[in-house]
């Protein structure tokens, strides 16, 4: 599969670093995949974010920016939707504290890309300098400004674009394809393109950073919510028994491929469908965390030619795996993602998402987060906050 991806050639690269946006949930995984299976009824997320730098150009950009810890602050209409879909949510700091903690400068971030427009992707960029623009897909603009309180029923607030420029990415300009998605080289010179990914949300975008002139780190936000919409697949094919690694957090290794798909609805143990079959599809369920699921279905087939591809490390936004094998700068502020290949993140995280898959109808992993949770106290409902700005 990764055969058909054509990489447009270039020497430039940009210095990756992931960053934990210090997000918690617990959510119902038939808001996001199917089928429904006994046992994994909750889901488990957190949530990362990356700080990309282009060396010559002097200039940073975050890609994502988390939840805000002020849960209080959303909109009334976002506040609404996270009492509907939350199992459970903390939030311990907000992204600009955590790059402040690095000792990196706010007034040094050039922009902030969303990949989408949802409450867990923008953080609170009224907390940044107005200096620093708001880069989103197509169709923002039009949908989602202006915000609260002009718009009584906005997702978004005023306060997050008072000031400051808001770009929005036209694909349309571009002759530029990578793979099957549409692409903005960002910088201009092949150093970080931006794709268009669409279905999870309006304007949803994926990026795509150049760490070597030859790999890459795939930037997947919300493209789908868990590698087992992705894996196993023909270029990924699930081995049997599942290597554990080294992920060895007090709970069972990776089960092998029988023990799950022998009760699996889609997929029969020990077939070669089995194998090369993801496990779970974008739901078709409503309601749904997807805009358009057919069309979500089409952008995660598409990004599975990356992820069979040696030279790309695919990361989506809410994997826990993720924290457990990437150096983040929260604690590791020096380093960065761009030897990945050399260090084998990329079979590290493979198959660490099937630890989370139930066993015999129990759940593989608790639930993270029960209840939402404000300055290390549980509050009865987020409608409930008022406003501290």
């Amino acid at each position: 599969m990764a055969t058909h991806l054509k990489f447009p050639p270039s020497d430039s690269v940009v210095r990756t670093r992931a960053v934990n946006a210090e997000t918690y949930m617990s959510l119902y995984a038939q808001r996001f995949m199917e089928p429904e299976v006994q046992g994994y009824e909750i889901v488990n997320f957190t949530s990362i974010c990356f700080l990309i730098e282009h060396p010559t150009l002097n200039q940073k950009v975050l890609f994502d920016c988390g939840a805000r810890k002020d849960l209080e602050n959303y909109s009334p209409a976002t506040k609404a939707k996270l009492s509907a879909i939350l199992k459970g949510i903390r939030v311990e700091a907000d992204v600009n504290d955590i790059l402040l903690d690095a000792n990196i400068d706010l007034d040094s971030i050039n922009s902030m890309i969303w990949s989408h427009w949802h409450w867990d992707h923008h953080g609170a960029p009224e907390n940044f300098p107005s200096s620093v623009e708001v880069v989103v897909g197509p169709g923002f603009s039009k949908e989602f400004m202006p915000g609260y309180p002009t718009s009584p029923d906005a997702a978004l607030l005023d306060a997050n674009f008072e000031g400051r420029t808001v770009r929005e990415i036209d694909f349309e300009s571009s002759s530029l394809q990578i793979g099957q998605f549409r692409a903005y080289d960002f910088f201009g010179d092949g150093s970080f393109y931006l794709l268009d990914t669409p279905g999870h949300a309006i304007g949803h975008m994926c990026g795509l950073a150049r760490t070597t002139p030859t790999t890459f780190v795939f930037l997947g936000g919300d493209i789908c919510h868990f590698y087992g919409m992705v894996r196993p697949s023909p270029g990924v094919p699930l081995p049997d028994p599942v290597p554990s690694g080294h992920l060895d957090d007090g709970f069972p290794s990776p089960c092998p491929c029988s023990l799950f798909t022998d009760h699996h609805p889609r997929v029969e143990s020990r077939s070669v469908e089995a194998k090369t079959t993801p496990f779970f599809e974008v739901t078709s369920a409503i309601p749904s965390s997807y805009h358009d699921y057919n069309i979500a279905r089409n952008s995660v087939k598409a990004m599975q030619d990356f992820d069979a591809s040696p030279d790309v490390l695919v990361c989506i936004a809410h994997d826990p795996t993720l924290l457990k094998v990437l150096p983040v700068l929260n604690d590791q502020p020096d380093e960065d993602l761009n030897d990945w290949k050399a260090r084998g993140y990329k079979e590290k995280l493979l198959w660490g998402w099937l630890n989370d898959l139930p066993r015999e109808g129990n759940p593989g992993r608790p639930t993270l987060v029960d209840g939402i949770w404000r300055d290390g106290k549980r509050v009865p409902d987020v409608e409930q906050l008022s406003p501290s700005r």
